[in-house]
């Protein structure tokens, strides 16, 4: 299973973990202490105990690491739950992104559904709404949400992602960005020097330095809108 620098587990295996270069997962795979690497690529279901650091990783299968994550890319194709805290420098979410405690990169980009349980912090934050997603507060320098697709294509990553919650919106404490723009967000304040209100949000605070627009849809509930 382990060969040169390279750890690969086909079917059903075991690792305790240490350095290596290239790690795969394609059956089912325990690693049960910390793991380094240049690349973690999972595509079975694996449990992974210690903190991981590698440069990439890649998810197509489900995912269940129990520690810290860091790195320079992480990309989400499938289901992930993270126990403690994710430190890298992009976030490519496609799928199902669990994070229990605080999500830190230089981008964070999610066409899927994702939870952080902590914050949620990047230079530039996209994200595509096509399943309910969730973060305790958001901050970041451009913050872009926008509904993705049509409801033909959310249906399709349901039947994907069976367990993932379909109504497509983003719930959050707290927004707090230089440029804002939301759509389909609820969320009790929103604090930035632009924003930007779109359809389907419904906020109960922003406050703005420079500039504030709000859509005229119907949709858009905002209780309380000030200059600071």
């Amino acid at each position: 299973m382990e060969t040169g620098n390279d750890l690969r587990i086909n079917g059903l295996g075991s690792s305790s973990g240490g350095k290596f270069d290239f790690v795969q997962i394609n059956g089912k795979g325990d690693i049960t202490g910390d793991l380094e690497c240049r690349e973690l690529q999972i595509n079975g279901l694996a449990r992974l105990t210690g903190n991981v650091k590698a440069n990439t990783i890649r998810v197509s299968g489900k995912s269940d690491f129990r520690g810290d994550i860091s790195g320079n890319n992480m990309i989400i194709d499938g289901m992930s739950d993270v126990g403690g805290n994710v430190k890298v420098e992009t976030v490519e979410n496609r799928g199902m992104l669990r994070i229990a405690e605080d999500c830190g990169s230089e981008s964070f980009s999610s066409q899927g559904g994702f939870t952080v349980g902590g914050l949620l912090n990047a230079e530039k934050i996209g994200i595509s709404v096509y399943a309910q997603c969730k973060a305790r507060e958001i901050g970041g320098k451009e913050i872009d949400v926008r509904l993705g697709g049509g409801s033909g294509i959310r249906k399709f990553i349901g039947s994907l992602f069976p367990g993932l919650p379909l109504n497509p919106v983003l719930i959050t404490d707290t927004i707090e960005g230089d440029n804002v723009y939301l759509e389909n967000t609820t969320a009790k304040v929103v604090r930035g020097q632009d924003v930007k209100i779109g359809p389907g949000c419904h906020i109960d605070t922003v406050e703005y330095k420079n500039s504030y627009e709000k859509n005229s849809d119907a949709r858009i509930i905002v209780n309380e809108s000030r200059k600071i």
